[in-house]
């Protein structure tokens, strides 16, 4: 249900939309061999309107310096999906959406390539599945129309449209990236509808073009910088024999968050990073922090002043703040439980190692009860994941180990170096301080720094139980029935089932849940409070449903339960009153007028009975060069508020702290969309050409037919 403008992250933060639509998850693009010039490929949309989502499978981009190169040509230099991204070897791909990259770019990878000029670049998707639109309703739904709006559509490209491609034959070519330097290729990626389906779930025919440079500006800074290290005393060596590369990363502020990485060559490192722009100069600024590890060097970190497009920051690692080489690294294993029920291992935990930056040194990473959020001050440096047995970290590949198996031997008498957080879904959040251990030993944790223990460590939690009425399908069919908690009056959610609940014809009309939330108080409250919503998961004709077409059952500001005492966990019970029932699709459009004075920090909450359930993001703003400032909700009719949220704009000139926090912005608007005229039945408008179950189906054998948009500007 959640859409990205906010994203819930292990540090318990916030991360800006425009910070998460650019998310490169590849590890540090090292040139090859003979490949000492770097290249880093990203995309901005130009989609058609009136789709919720347009997105392409991008299996690869590659260029040539021949612009009418064939395709078997040996002097094609491919860059490829990030590795362990979308699937494996040759077959991986990358999704896309053209709506949320319309301003800031979305980053796709870094690869080694031949210093020289190139004159074409060819987008390679995936043969098999292209991509997928989701159209909006339309605003007049036809009486005798078959395609609905807010399902999945494939597309297949238009014949004489099956490469897609740009080409440039000056004498500079599209790039001309050199010998050590990393250079952008932003390609601007545009659809054309050329034909709609005629069939629901028929295929939409599209044209895909290129356009490089982009016509609309292109929201790029670089942060530049030196990395000195001095010689240190340590065997430089890890327990694994292998040793990570030394690579400076930058991160979504506050976050672990990983934008993008670039090797440090020769004392140097340049990375080319989304800024977030706006109609007036310098623009709105991007927030980063830069963490610095690897090559057997001690951790470095930074928070960086904003970044604006077409602007450089500096960030020099030297002087006082310069690395120590020569380090002996360890390992840091555990594993992670539930302290409620023994030995239950806490699948996809995050742990993180916190330092201070640079630029607030003292900042003290282990929370206490007098500074609650200080670890909010600090940067993650390296993180880990626990497995299906709880066992912590997830191992490295053949070639680069995993961050956790790289640690450089910190102090082992206090001040410690290393705070580690432990976080998971419906748990309370753990620091404890960390040892690394050395001769393939395991390492040591301590929650108060004085004894230290194998790091076996559990988490602690509690639970909201409740029942909620529902419409039970018709024989033969089901309904998934899933339930989330988030912190009362934000849209930060906290926890959701492991699985959800089935729902069949024989139920009595209502289903039961416990949900397991976390209990410590968020400051300056004494008790933690959650808001609470349901929703389905929906077949349309036998296929998933994007979006579902059930009522969503909200309920807000429960209490939740008292913190844990030992074992012992508390429950608190919360029972719905509103019936889940089955209404077919809708959707929330803005229209012409779209939302008034925008900027890249502004998006649209939907909420429910003072409930959040979903937000996106303002696209297409200033300074494109047709904005709209648009938004838009696939979402069941029903009646609903939406409302204006705001991230504050940095200060050009101060380092912030921590991250910011977006606010709600202005009142809340009432928005009714109409339910779906019914198809069939004994009450249905006559609507032969719909199938049924369309998203779902009543008793008396009808089901929603075409769904409704609502224009509501803001």
């Amino acid at each position: 249900m959640k859409d990205s403008f906010v994203h819930r992250t292990a540090r318990g933060l916030i991360v800006p939309f425009v910070i998460v639509i650019c998310v490169l998850l590849a590890g540090v693009g090292s040139a090859r061999a003979a490949k000492n010039a770097l290249v880093e490929v990203g995309f901005v949309g130009v989609p058609p309107p009136n789709f919720q989502n347009v997105l392409l499978n991008v299996r690869s981009v590659r260029i040539n310096p021949h612009a009418s190169a064939a395709p078997g040509n040996k002097s094609w230099n491919n860059i490829p999906v990030p590795p362990g991204i979308g699937g494996s070897g040759r077959s991986a791909d990358l999704q896309i959406d053209l709506n949320t990259s319309q301003n800031v770019p979305q980053l796709f990878n870094i690869a080694g390539v031949q210093p020289g000029t190139y004159s074409i670049a060819e987008l390679l998707l995936d043969p098999d599945n292209p991509g997928t639109l989701v159209p909006n309703c339309p605003l007049a739904p036809p009486l005798s129309a078959a395609n609905d709006g807010c399902i999945n559509y494939p597309i297949q490209l238009a014949a004489g449209h099956s490469v897609i491609s740009v080409t440039n034959t000056g004498p500079g070519g599209l790039i001309q990236p050199g010998n050590g330097k990393l250079t952008e290729l932003v390609l601007q990626v545009s659809m054309t509808i050329i034909q709609a389906p005629t069939t629901p779930g028929g295929a939409y025919t599209v044209a895909v073009t290129l356009a490089s440079p982009p016509t609309n500006p292109v929201e790029l800074g670089v942060v530049k910088g030196s990395v000195n290290v001095k010689t240190g005393s340590g065997s430089g060596t890890s327990p694994t024999g292998k040793v990570r590369k030394l690579a400076v990363t930058a991160e979504a502020i506050g976050t672990n968050t990983a934008i993008a990485s670039a090797p440090v060559k020769n004392g140097k490192f340049t990375l080319e990073l989304p800024a977030a722009g706006g109609p007036a100069a310098p623009g709105f600024g991007t927030l980063y922090d830069l963490a610095v590890a690897g090559g057997g060097d001690t951790y470095a970190a930074e928070r960086l002043l904003p970044l604006y497009p077409g602007q450089s920051i500096t960030a020099d690692f030297n002087g006082s703040n310069s690395l120590t080489g020569s380090q002996t690294l360890g390992n840091i294993t555990g594993t992670i439980t539930d302290n409620c029920v023994a030995t239950k291992p806490i699948v996809g935990a995050t742990l993180q190692l916190l330092i201070p930056p640079d630029s607030n040194p003292t900042a003290n990473c282990f929370p206490s009860e007098t500074s609650p959020e200080s670890f909010l001050e600090c940067v993650a440096v390296a993180t880990a994941n626990t497995d299906n047995t709880g066992y912590f970290p997830l191992p490295g590949t053949l070639k680069v180990p995993a961050e956790f198996a790289n640690v450089p031997i910190g102090k082992k008498k206090a001040p410690y170096v290393y705070v580690m957080e432990v976080s998971a879904p419906g748990y309370d959040n753990l620091f404890v301080y960390a040892i690394p251990g050395t001769n393939k030993k395991d390492g040591t944790c301590s929650t108060d720094g004085t004894t230290f223990t194998a790091c076996k460590l559990a988490l602690n939690t509690g639970y909201v139980s409740g029942t909620i009425p529902i419409e039970p399908p018709i024989s033969g069919q089901t309904t998934l029935v899933q339930v989330f908690a988030e912190d009362t009056g934000t849209n930060n959610i906290e926890s959701a089932l492991p699985a959800p609940i089935i729902v069949r014809s024989s139920n009595p009309g209502t289903v039961g849940f416990t949900l397991n939330v976390p209990t410590k108080p968020i400051s300056p409250a004494t008790v933690r409070t959650f808001d609470l919503f349901a929703t389905t998961i929906d077949l349309y004709h036998g296929v998933t449903d994007p979006y579902q077409g059930h009522t969503i059952a909200v309920l807000s500001d429960v209490t939740g339960p008292a913190e844990q005492s030992g074992h012992v966990c508390n429950t608190v019970e919360a029972p719905f009153a509103q019936t889940i029932t089955c209404i077919g699709h809708g959707s929330i459009t803005a229209g012409p007028a779209g939302v008034a004075n925008a900027d890249l920090g502004t998006s649209v909450v939907l909420s429910k009975g003072n409930v959040q359930i979903t937000n996106t993001p303002v696209q297409n703003q200033s300074a494109n060069s047709n904005p709209l400032n648009s938004y838009s909700f696939c979402i069941p009719a029903d009646t609903y508020q939406v409302q204006r949220l705001q991230l504050p704009v940095p200060s050009p000139d101060a380092t912030p702290s921590v991250a910011p926090t977006p606010f709600l912005d202005g009142s809340p608007v009432t928005v009714t969309i109409p339910p779906a005229p019914l198809v069939h039945g004994p009450t249905a408008s006559p609507t032969p050409t719909i199938k049924c179950p369309t998203t779902c189906e009543n008793s008396d054998g009808s089901c929603p037919g075409i769904c409704n948009d609502v224009i509501q500007p803001l």
